[in-house]
């Protein structure tokens, strides 16, 4: 039985101590592979490098988070052009791409430019994307509307929308990222798959963030993805090997893997 953490911050500086035993934790756990999402310049070199070591059990993604996208991001996703133009097989997807108004509003603009910038690049290269969605499920859903029907694919990051927003997700063609925060008993995300079935859902850390019960508010880890994938086959009443075989599978089909 096998799982994939098809989001993971593993390069991030919380796990540099112990990132050995992290990837044995993650070998035992059963998880095959971690697909790592950039965010910035910062992280770029620390997940090549990542990759370097651990060729078997990493993938890349290259893209830029929303609360990244500074003054100068029309600069910094020319760089990344060019890193997609020159070695487009060396990532797995565009990501991480999204908007996010927790932070900051007064940025939405320039999010939705840059968000609509990648979008050209998944379908420039046929890659799919990660995307992040933190309090802008209005924006982020207006513009995957203007998208539809253009060929796009890809997976709702962390997943937190309700049961109508992921009725048209899938309906769009796209992924849901199931985490930690699924297993919070007033996250309400169990609910949403009990309504969707797991036909269209992809299993993911968000390490070091996000740690699932019992381990909310400490670091979280790949090897963990296991114990997302035993709550939801407790919560939804269907054998642990269902689960890891239906979402390891979406996961190979979306992400090419």
């Amino acid at each position: 039985m096998q799982f994939i953490d098809t989001h993971t911050h593993l390069d991030n500086p919380q796990l540099e101590a112990d990132r050995s035993e992290v990837f044995a934790r993650m070998r035992e756990a059963g998880v095959a592979m971690s697909l790592i999402p950039n965010v910035d310049d910062e992280s770029w070199p620390r997940m090549q490098a990542l990759q370097a070591q651990y060729p078997e059990a990493v993938r890349l993604m290259l893209g830029l988070h929303p609360c990244h996208v500074g003054e100068d991001w029309s600069e910094v996703l020319d760089r990344y052009e060019a890193l997609w133009k020159a070695t487009p097989d060396a990532f797995v997807a565009v990501g991480e791409l999204g908007l996010d108004l927790y932070w900051d509003q007064t940025t939405l603009d320039r999010q939705v430019a840059a968000l609509e910038r990648q979008l050209e690049w998944c379908l420039r290269w046929d890659k799919p994307f990660s995307m992040h969605v933190r309090e802008a499920w209005g924006p982020t859903m207006d513009v995957l509307r203007a998208w539809k029907g253009r060929g796009l694919r890809g997976v709702l990051h962390c997943f937190t929308g309700s049961r109508e927003i992921a009725s048209e997700l899938i309906d769009i063609g796209l992924y849901l990222g199931i985490g930690g925060v699924a297993t919070f008993p007033k996250a309400g995300v169990v609910d949403v798959l009990r309504a969707t079935g797991l036909e269209r859902v992809v299993l993911e850390t968000d390490s070091p963030y996000l740690a699932p019960v019992p381990f909310r508010g400490k670091r979280n880890e790949s090897a963990y993805v296991r114990r997302v994938a035993e709550h939801l086959a407790a919560q939804l009443e269907v054998p642990l090997s269902e689960v890891a075989e239906v979402t390891s599978r979406n996961a190979r089909h979306i992400f090419g893997l």
